[in-house]
């Protein structure tokens, strides 16, 4: 019987094509989505900054962006943010997205931070329900953005 071989690292500047894939799944319709190995190289050098990528049988399966940003309110505490967790449809169900998700939040809990915050399409009921599972409220506050 073959063993099945998962991990979650940080990303690699190779593994650029496949989270491109992923984020294209995750954006579709947006057509200004490019995922460069150079960028992928300055995020794994940035000490705030983390690539998450879930890998199993050397196919990434998944992805999650984890940014630490300085916080004044809380002493020397930073705030997280999550952005663009993705899981391939065809390797959704399977714990997956929560395995990111609990890599993030043992990241954010080594460096003490004081929350986690992470949009969410309003039109992704589904996720919705995959963060409250998770324990993240999203009744409490209301997100606001403006593209540049």
């Amino acid at each position: 019987m073959k063993e099945d071989r998962c991990l979650i690292r940080e990303a690699l500047p190779e593994d650029a094509r496949r989270i491109e894939e992923l984020y294209r799944l995750l954006l579709q319709g947006n057509t200004d989505i490019e995922v460069h190995p150079g960028r992928i190289r300055q995020i794994f050098s940035n000490p705030d900054s983390f690539l998450y990528v879930y890998e199993e049988n050397r196919l990434i399966a998944g992805t999650v962006h984890l940014h630490f940003c300085m916080d004044a309110l809380s002493g020397a505490r930073p705030f997280a943010v999550v952005e663009r967790v993705i899981v391939a449809p065809e390797m959704r169900g399977r714990g997956i997205g929560a395995a990111l998700m609990r890599h993030a939040e043992k990241a954010a809990a080594a460096r003490n931070a004081l929350k986690i915050m992470l949009s969410s399409a309003a039109r992704r009921e589904e996720a919705h329900r995959f963060y409250a599972s998770l324990g993240y409220d999203g009744e409490g506050s209301k997100l606001f953005k403006k593209y540049l």
